[in-house]
């Protein structure tokens, strides 16, 4: 969260594919420049909308694949989690290459140099800023995961947050193929767990590197994945905070609530499965 609370930010790392904050000032600038440039709307190959959700790109795209990826990161958050869309507006910028990204938002934000895409919210809205690249629809996946996240919820822990935009991110075929799938199958094969108590001790995305990220996404697997308990609580613990609640670090919250859930970790980080398909009822 920005100075002053009005601002929140992710941008994915072009080196690692993370998300870190970007400095408020400097995305009250944006805003308030890019702003000026939609509604010139000289630039825009494309503009369209679908509901709450506006698309302006400098370049021609596959409109019916993008709005197919971006309703299934909903269908699918929704089915899991409970986390749903509101009626808050989004705004996705797309830009024809790194180079028209970087003219635009190197001077406003330096830190887009390094990164293929970036989240922000201002208020009510909620922007995407990515370039035509072949991960786009992947990097909007990740953004769009955030936007419903921050939506739906006043605050979200950071290993949470950044664990189900790794996790949503990829295609649900893709995810058993997913080369962080092996790293982690491989470290707990050989006693090396990822720990959520140290995931919940990090102070800030900056302080996260690619093992932080990876674990974060372990974790959302295997919350989703193991069972229709763990699914269940993680719903639970997601409704406390939707409901402006403080359930407090979710190793205690499951502790009390499923006692023995948190123990049946290391045994699914040795499998990695992915057993289950959603479907509409949720749970």
């Amino acid at each position: 969260m920005a100075a002053g609370g009005t601002f929140e930010a992710c941008a994915t790392d072009l080196r690692c594919g993370r998300v870190t904050p970007v400095p408020a000032f400097l995305l009250a600038f944006l805003v308030s420049q890019w702003a000026l440039a939609v509604v010139a709307g000289e630039r825009w190959v494309v503009q369209d909308q679908r509901q709450q959700t506006l698309l302006y790109s400098e370049f021609e795209l596959d409109l019916e694949r993008i709005w197919a990826e971006l309703g299934e990161v909903d269908f699918e958050l929704s089915a899991a989690t409970g986390i749903r869309a509101t009626d808050g507006r989004v705004e996705i910028v797309l830009f024809a290459s790194r180079q028209s990204y970087l003219e635009y938002l190197t001077a406003r934000v330096p830190q887009a140099a390094a990164r293929r895409a970036i989240f922000l919210k201002n208020g009510s809205i909620s922007q995407v800023y990515a370039y035509n690249s072949r991960s786009l629809v992947m990097d909007l996946r990740h953004e769009m995961t955030h936007v419903r996240v921050h939506q739906h919820m006043p605050y979200a822990p950071l290993w949470l947050d950044e664990g189900l935009a790794e996790y949503f991110e990829e295609e649900e075929a893709a995810r058993p193929r997913s080369s962080r799938r092996e790293a982690v199958r491989w470290k707990a094969r050989l006693g090396s767990s990822p720990s959520l108590s140290s995931l919940e001790k990090i102070p800030s995305a900056e302080a996260m590197g690619a093992e932080e990220y990876r674990s974060s996404w372990a974790w959302i697997c295997f919350l989703i994945n193991d069972g229709a308990g763990s699914r269940q609580t993680l719903r639970n613990y997601v409704e406390e905070i939707h409901r402006g609640a403080a359930p407090g670090k979710f190793s205690e919250y499951a502790q009390a609530e499923n006692t023995g859930l948190l123990s049946r970790a290391n045994s699914y980080f040795r499998k990695m499965t992915f057993p289950l398909t959603f479907d509409s009822s949720g749970e």
